[in-house]
């Protein structure tokens, strides 16, 4: 990967290849988790995408992409540790595959510059009937995440495991903060973020970067800014008293997670053998605890860890038999404890590794999932590739894995209750 820096705090990330017919560009803005702009931050990009002085509705922008060969915007928003990033992602063809001429990426280049810097407005600030549209349709996000009643679990584990920390806040803020939103507020947020905010933009493919990157630095070309660094994550690495929390949900299957304080986070020396541990505890098909917790002994629909490299943090979630919560939460933690004491095979160590090898490989088949890897290892400053992790990774011995796996520290049992009778619900995925 290659970086340019277009300005204080502005750097165009490249990676080059040909392995897809597609290019992909995204604008990332990357700014502290706060109560004050949390939901705001959240709302922004699906107004943006709503309409531009030039396109004024979602159909003419669709009409414009499609020309260029169905070309793709999306807004998103998601989290790094105590960060938020806001943004919009972008695929389209490569010029080598037009049949008739047409510049494709300058197409679709000046859309996302019309997208990001020439949005519609009316007296200043954003049509209030696209803030009002997308308000109600960001709530009934927040609404509908109970809906899925696993990554529900997780999320209600992360925000009770870090109440008071930033990350406890969550992508979207609450319903609350949402309906206090103005059309003046939204657009006063979307003037600062791109005065303060840190911009990561990367590109994936293989058109020529020295004209991308004239293109990009020209979009940027008198912008005031006012950026200064983001502070790292908030790590905490003790635990003075686990938390229990039990809450009752008119389910039959329930759902068990277990949060932990890892110890260690990106770009320190032991994480090279955490990511080892974790596939080796419970993030494989041959993880002791889909082995040992699910197979062996059939106390859960599923198992399996799920780690925050940014933040330090590990949930272990389950989906239970309500009358298995006890005996699941024993055997998760026993299972802990036979890796920090080594008791495992030279055979789980290889077998662990390789998962976790063939999982890197398949990085390199989505420009998006490259764009993601790249840029956590970007906002806490290492320069690595999914080659050298591999390298890194295939050295780890099982003192390494030991270590690192004594580190960890329960924090918080967060048990959503089904008090239904009958089938398990099976909504994991």
């Amino acid at each position: 990967m290659e970086t340019i820096k277009i300005a204080e705090g502005i750097a165009l990330n490249i990676i080059e290849t040909d392995s897809f017919k597609t290019n992909y560009l995204s604008f990332n803005f990357v700014t502290p988790l706060t109560k004050d702009s949390v939901s705001l931050n959240a709302l922004l990009p699906q107004v943006l995408i709503r309409g531009t002085k030039k396109h004024k509705d979602l159909a003419e922008i669709k009409n414009a992409l499609d020309d260029l060969y169905a070309a793709s915007v999306e807004g998103r928003v998601y989290r790094r540790g105590d960060n938020q990033i806001c943004g919009m992602a972008a695929s389209w063809l490569s010029d080598r595959y037009s049949i008739d001429g047409t510049k494709i990426t300058d197409g679709t280049l000046d859309i996302i510059y019309e997208l990001l810097f020439e949005p519609l407005t009316e007296n200043g600030v954003f049509l209030e009937k696209y803030v009002e549209s997308e308000k109600r349709i960001l709530i009934d996000d927040i609404r509908a995440a109970i809906n899925n009643k696993t990554s529900y679990a997780i999320k209600r584990c992360q925000q009770e495991m870090c109440k008071n920390e930033a990350y406890g806040l969550g992508e979207y803020g609450e319903e609350a903060w949402v309906e206090k939103i103005s059309a003046k507020d939204l657009f006063e947020a979307y003037e600062k973020l791109l005065k303060n905010a840190r911009i990561e933009i990367f590109y994936v493919g293989s058109d020529n970067k020295e004209i991308l990157s004239k293109r990009i630095a020209k979009m940027f070309e008198g912008l005031k800014r006012e950026y200064k660094e983001l502070e790292p994550s908030k790590v905490i690495r003790n635990v003075e008293k686990v938390k229990e929390i039990t809450e009752k949900c008119p389910v039959a299957q329930g759902k068990l997670s277990l949060g932990f304080r890892m110890g260690t986070v990106f770009g320190e020396d032991d994480y090279r053998a955490l990511p080892v541990f974790i596939e080796m505890y419970g993030n494989s098909p041959v993880s002791k605890l889909f082995m040992n917790v699910r197979e062996k002994l059939s106390l859960c629909y599923y198992c399996r860890a799920i780690p925050e490299g940014t933040k330090g943090i590990m949930i272990v979630t389950s989906g239970i038999e309500v009358a298995n919560r006890q005996k699941t939460q024993d055997e998760i933690l026993a299972q802990l404890e036979s890796v920090k004491s080594g008791d495992f095979t030279e055979e789980e160590l290889v077998l662990a590794k390789k998962s976790l090898k063939n999982a890197y490989s398949e990085l390199n088949d989505s420009p998006a999932s490259l764009e993601g890897w790249y840029l956590t290892r970007r906002l806490v400053g290492l320069s690595d590739t999914p080659e050298s992790v591999c390298d890194g990774f295939m050295k780890v011995t099982a003192a390494d894995v030991i270590r690192v796996s004594n580190k960890l520290k329960l924090d918080t049992v967060y048990f959503l209750e089904g008090t239904l009778e009958g089938e398990a619900d099976y909504d994991e995925e």
